[in-house]
């Protein structure tokens, strides 16, 4: 019977506690027990870190893994597996998503940038074609074999996964684990349009995306409201018809400070307030 290929997801983070920890051991969450129980000595899993959009190990299945050991320092990852690694780069010689387009069916054209179809949504995840697979392994081991030096962007590789906060169960307070996603990109949907608010006034896009122009509405309402507007940090540099986010009148740069640190985080991503 062939192999199959699964897709293993990883944050910068993690992975650098995965090399750390010796290239041996991959775990999931608890929730994809019934996935890795599907998992196969001989299995391919191509690793893939979220944020940064790159490919960057490909780790052949043993199987089961006893190992119960801290490996992790923000999760568990309990649903183990004992793996051999087949291909592992440096963080600036992975290869970049981009180079799948058009060559995987989650990721046929431009349109499929940045959602893949939900494919690197969850992990592990069944490859839906043996030739995906096959493909991004090829690109792997080119990879490994003739390196090439592209810069990741640091703070999102470094992004921390999960944070610990604080949460009411009954009448104790107990500690949680808080996770602050990464939009890695968002489709693009208006391409030279133009959307009509309810008053009437149109206001005209160009190569832009949906949740951008619903962002740039928001702001835009607020500001006609004489509020004040949080806009999220990482989207601050956002602009449309030449006007940044962060320059939109009432943006505010500071948030109210009563909230511990990883409250603050999570508000922070919002994208706007």
């Amino acid at each position: 019977m062939s192999k199959s290929y699964w897709l293993d997801l990883f944050t910068g983070t993690t992975w650098e506690e995965f090399i750390n920890y010796g290239s041996k051991v991959s775990g999931f969450r608890n929730r994809m027990r019934n996935n890795v129980s599907k998992i196969k000595p001989g299995d391919i899993l191509l690793c893939y870190v979220t944020g940064v959009m790159r490919w960057i190990g490909a780790l052949e299945v043993l199987g089961p893994s006893n190992d119960t050991n801290k490996i992790w320092k923000d999760s568990d990852f309990p649903e183990r597996l004992s793996v051999k690694p087949i291909a592992i780069l440096k963080p600036e010689n992975s290869v970049s998503m981009d180079e799948l387009e058009g060559h995987v069916s989650f990721y046929e054209n431009t349109e499929d940038s940045g959602k893949f179809k939900g494919f690197v949504r969850m992990s592990p995840n069944l490859f839906k074609t043996h030739e995906d697979g096959e493909y991004i392994l090829d690109l792997l081991i080119k990879a490994k074999d003739n390196p090439k030096n592209l810069p990741i962007d640091k703070q999102k590789w470094e992004r921390k996964p999960l944070y610990k906060a604080k949460t009411k169960k009954g009448k104790k307070t107990v500690e949680t684990l808080v996770s602050i996603p990464d939009r890695e990109d968002e489709e693009s949907l208006f391409q030279g349009g133009t959307i009509q608010q309810s008053t009437g006034i149109k206001i005209p896009f160009s190569d832009v995306n949906l949740h951008t122009d619903m962002q740039y509405l928001l702001i835009n309402l607020g500001s006609e409201l004489g509020l004040n507007i949080w806009v999220a940090r990482n989207d601050r540099g956002k602009e449309i018809n030449g006007k940044l986010f962060q320059d939109m009148p009432n943006t505010i740069n500071e948030l109210p400070t009563q909230f511990d640190t990883t409250t603050n985080k999570v508000i922070e991503m919002i994208d706007v307030l």
